[in-house]
C-alpha cells in the first residue's frame, strides 16, 4: 500500500508552519475557520498543478497569490512544501517553493524535486530538480521534464491524491447534469460524471455494481434500481441519473427527483465501493455527513473504514457523532491559534482513562481534546 506518511507546509492560507503525520485513515475535526479546509485546498492545488490549470484555473478560482500566502504577501514571500510518500521498497519525496510575482499576483515555481531513498541504501539517491526555476506549471505536468523512474513515480503518486466534495446538489448543479458517456476513466471530484462512472461499472464490474446497490438500498429503501441507458448520436451519447422507485417499475425518476441529502449518498457510495481499477490511492472528502440521515451517516463511516484498508483515507468533519465511528489514533484536531493552523494527532493510549467514561464525541464537546465543535 502507498502511503503519504508525512507533509510540510509553510506559508499556505491559514498554515503558517505545520509538519503533519498522516496514517492509513486520517479524520480532521475542528470548528468552523481552524484550517480543515486550506489542507484540504491544498491537495486540491496539487490536482491543478498536475493538470497544468494551476495558472489557468487554481489561482483565478482560488486566489489571487497574495490572498493565498498566510496574512498575505507582505508577510509571507513564499510557499514551501515537501511530501513523503513510503512504499514497499522505500521512499518518495517531491519538494516545492512558490514565490509570489509582484506584477501578475501569481506565483512561480523557483525550486521543485523528487528523490528516493530505497531501504537496501544509507543514502537517498541525489534529488532530481524539475526545471531551472521560474516556471509557472509543475515540472511534473510539463514535457521538457527529466524522464526518470523516480519523476514518473513520483507523478503517479501525486495524481492518486484525488478530493471529491459533493456539496453542491442544486438543481442546476453538476452532480444532476448528463455527462458524457465516455467521461468515464475516473470519478470527477464534484461527481459531475457520476452516471458514466456507473453505467461503466455495471457494465464491467457488475460485481461492484451490486455491492453499491445493496449498500444504497440499505439506506434508501425505497431505491429499486437505477436506469443508465444512453441517449443520442453515437459518438456524443449522453446519460442520465435514472432510477425507479420500489413499487413502481413501469415509472422512471431523474436526479432532479432526488433529495440533496440521497444524491450525497449515492455519489458517496459509489466512490467508496469503486472497483479497484478506478480507486485513487488516497481519497480526501470533504465533510462526507454533510445532509446525511444518522444511519447514512453509520454506512458512510462504516465504507471509509473499509477502503482505508486498500486505500489511504483523509476526511474533514465537523459532526460530533460522526467521530464516534472512528479510533482515537484515526483522529487529528485542528485548531487555529492567532490565525495560525495546528494539527495535533490523537492517542487512545493518552486519552484511554477518559474513553472508559465517555465517547470521542463527548471528550471533544467537552473541550478535552481542542478543536471545540
Amino acid at each position: 500500500m502507498k502511503q503519504l506518511t508525512q507533509l510540510h507546509i509553510e506559508g499556505f492560507r491559514s498554515i503558517k508552519k505545520a509538519e503533519i503525520e498522516l496514517r492509513a485513515l486520517n479524520v480532521l475535526i475542528g470548528a468552523n475557520g481552524a484550517g480543515k479546509s486550506n489542507l484540504i485546498d491544498f491537495f486540491r492545488m496539487l490536482n491543478y498543478a498536475l493538470s497544468r490549470g494551476f495558472q489557468s484555473t487554481y489561482i483565478p478560482d482560488r486566489g489571487p497569490a497574495s490572498r493565498i500566502l498566510h496574512f498575505g504577501s507582505d508577510r509571507t514571500p513564499m510557499i514551501q512544501a515537501a511530501l513523503k510518500f513510503r512504499t514497499d521498497a522505500g521512499n518518495n519525496f517531491y519538494r516545492f517553493t512558490l514565490a509570489r510575482v509582484k506584477q501578475d499576483d501569481t506565483f512561480i515555481f523557483t525550486e521543485e524535486e523528487v528523490q528516493y531513498h530505497a531501504d537496501v541504501y544509507e543514502r537517498p539517491t541525489p534529488p532530481i530538480p524539475l526545471g531551472p526555476g521560474g516556471h509557472r506549471e509543475s515540472g511534473l505536468a510539463e514535457a521538457w521534464t527529466p524522464d526518470s523512474p523516480t519523476v514518473r513515480f513520483i507523478k503517479h503518486l501525486i495524481g492518486g491524491c484525488r478530493v471529491y466534495q459533493f456539496h453542491d446538489t442544486n438543481v442546476d448543479s453538476y452532480l444532476r447534469s448528463k455527462p458524457y458517456l465516455d467521461d468515464n476513466r475516473y470519478l470527477r471530484a464534484d461527481g459531475s460524471n457520476l452516471p458514466a462512472i456507473l453505467f461503466r461499472i455495471k457494465d464491467q464490474y457488475p460485481d461492484y455494481y451490486a455491492d453499491i446497490l445493496r449498500n444504497l438500498q440499505a439506506v434508501l429503501p425505497w431505491l429499486d434500481g437505477f436506469v443508465l441507458e444512453p441517449e443520442g448520436p453515437r459518438d456524443r451519447q449522453l446519460i442520465g441519473l435514472r432510477w425507479r422507485a420500489v413499487g413502481h417499475p413501469d415509472y422512471d425518476f431523474v436526479a432532479g427527483q432526488l433529495s440533496d441529502g440521497s444524491l450525497r449518498i449515492i455519489a458517496l457510495v459509489t466512490l467508496l465501493l469503486l472497483p479497484d481499477d478506478l480507486l485513487p490511492d488516497l481519497l480526501i472528502i470533504d465533510e462526507p455527513e454533510l445532509g446525511l440521515h444518522p444511519a447514512a451517516e453509520q454506512v458512510i463511516a462504516g465504507l471509509i473504514k473499509y477502503v482505508s484498508r486498500t486505500r489511504q483515507v483523509i476526511v474533514s468533519t465537523q459532526s460530533s457523532t460522526f467521530i464516534d465511528h472512528y479510533n482515537a489514533d484515526d483522529i487529528i484536531v485542528v485548531e487555529n491559534e492567532n490565525g495560525e493552523s495546528n494539527f495535533k494527532r490523537q492517542s487512545s493510549d493518552e486519552l484511554a482513562n477518559w474513553l472508559e467514561r465517555y465517547t470521542l464525541s463527548q471528550i471533544w464537546s467537552k473541550n478535552l481534546i481542542g478543536g471545540r465543535p
